[in-house]
C-alpha cells in the first residue's frame, strides 16, 4: 500500500462527506452489482450506469486496495449472514452504502482521474463487486436497498480471461461459512490441484454463494445479456422500480467496458462468448466442468451457452 493512498484517503473521504451534505439523499437506493473477476461485471455495471444517466461508482470494496476494509476479518470471498457478520463489518457496510468511504481504489482514480468530480455530484450510486456474491443480499436487506444484481458467466470464459492477466496462485478462495452451510464443498476443494481446477473451485463457490440467496438477488447469465441485450436485464430493472430498461441501454450494451483488453475483442457474438475455446484445450475444459459439477454447479457444459438454453 502506497503512502500516497494512505495520505489522500482522508481528504477524499472528507470530500465525499461534503457531497453527502450537499445532496443528503443521493445515496438512497444504491445499486449493488456483483460477480466473479473477469465475469462481465464492469461491462454491465458501466452500461447500466450510462443508461440511467448521471451515476457514481464505487469499485471493488472487498479487495485489498480498499484500505477501509483492512483488519475487519473479511475472507477473500466473504459469505455472511445475520449470525456471522460482526459489528465492525456491519459498520463497514454502513459507511460503504452511504458513500462515507472514498479512496483512489474505490474511485478508480488511476484509470480515470476525472472520477474525483463524482464526489460532489448527485448521480445514482452503483457499487460494483467481484467478491460480493456472498454479502450483497445481506447488505441490501440491512440497508433497504434494491435487489442486487449478480452476473454469472461460463466458468471456462472466466478462467481463460483470468489466466491472461493477474496472479491467481493463492486460489481457491472459499469462505469457511460457505463450507459449513454446504459441507460437500470440502470434498472437492484442493489447494494443490492444477490452477484451472482451483480457479474453477472459486468460480463454483461464487455461484453457490449467489444461489444461496437466490430469492433475494437478481441472477442473470452474462451470455443472455450478450444475446438478448436489455431484455435479459428487464427483471432486474423491474425489481428496481422501472417499468422497463432505459431505451438507450440496448445501444450502450454494444460498447466494450473500460477493462476490456486488446486480446479480448468484442467484434462479434463469438468473440464475446466463445473465445475461451481457443485458450483451453479439451482436457482443461473437462477438468473445469468436472470441478463445477462436483460442487453442485451445473449451469454450463461444453456449449458456450448456459445449460438452460441448451434444454430449451
Amino acid at each position: 500500500m502506497t503512502i500516497l493512498k494512505r495520505t489522500t484517503a482522508p481528504l477524499l473521504q472528507m470530500a465525499s462527506c461534503i457531497g453527502n451534505r450537499i445532496y443528503p439523499y443521493r445515496n438512497e437506493n444504491a445499486l449493488l452489482i456483483s460477480g466473479s473477476p473477469r465475469g462481465g461485471t464492469t461491462w454491465i455495471a458501466e452500461s447500466i450506469g450510462n443508461a440511467i444517466g448521471r451515476y457514481r461508482s464505487l469499485w471493488e470494496p472487498l479487495q485489498g486496495g480498499n484500505i477501509s476494509k483492512l483488519n475487519l476479518g473479511f475472507s477473500k470471498r466473504p459469505f455472511l449472514d445475520d449470525n456471522s457478520v460482526t459489528s465492525d463489518q456491519k459498520n463497514f457496510f454502513h459507511t460503504l452504502v452511504n458513500a462515507q468511504q472514498a479512496n483512489s481504489h474505490l474511485l478508480r482514480l488511476r484509470e480515470k482521474p476525472s472520477n474525483i468530480f463524482h464526489l460532489f455530484t448527485n448521480g445514482r450510486l452503483i457499487i460494483k463487486f467481484v467478491r460480493g456474491n456472498g454479502v450483497v443480499a445481506l447488505i441490501s436487506e440491512k440497508f433497504e436497498l434494491p435487489k442486487p444484481l449478480i452476473i454469472i458467466r461460463h466458468p471456462c470464459a472466466v478462467i481463460s480471461s483470468q489466466m491472461h492477466m493477474g496472479s491467481w496462485e493463492d486460489h481457491p478462495h472459499i469462505d469457511d461459512n460457505l463450507v459449513l452451510k454446504y459441507p460437500h464443498l470440502s470434498d472437492v476443494v484442493d489447494s494443490k490441484a492444477p490452477l484451472e481446477e482451483r480457479l474453477a473451485m472459486t468460480w463454483a463457490a461464487d455461484v453457490v454463494a449467489a444461489k444461496a440467496n437466490s430469492s433475494r438477488v437478481n441472477i442473470v447469465f452474462y451470455e443472455d445479456v450478450v444475446l438478448k441485450g436489455s431484455e435479459a436485464l428487464a427483471p432486474a430493472f423491474e425489481s428496481w422500480g422501472w417499468t422497463k430498461p432505459p431505451e438507450n441501454l440496448e445501444q450502450i450494451l454494444g460498447r466494450p467496458s473500460s477493462t476490456t483488453h486488446a486480446w479480448s475483442t468484442l467484434d462479434d457474438l463469438e468473440s464475446k462468448i466463445g473465445r475461451w475455446r481457443k485458450d483451453l484445450d479439451t482436457e482443461s475444459v473437462r477438468r473445469v466442468l468436472s470441478v463445477c459439477y462436483a460442487m453442485g454447479v451445473k449451469d454450463y457444459g461444453e456449449s458456450v451457452w448456459p445449460q438452460t438454453q441448451n434444454d430449451a
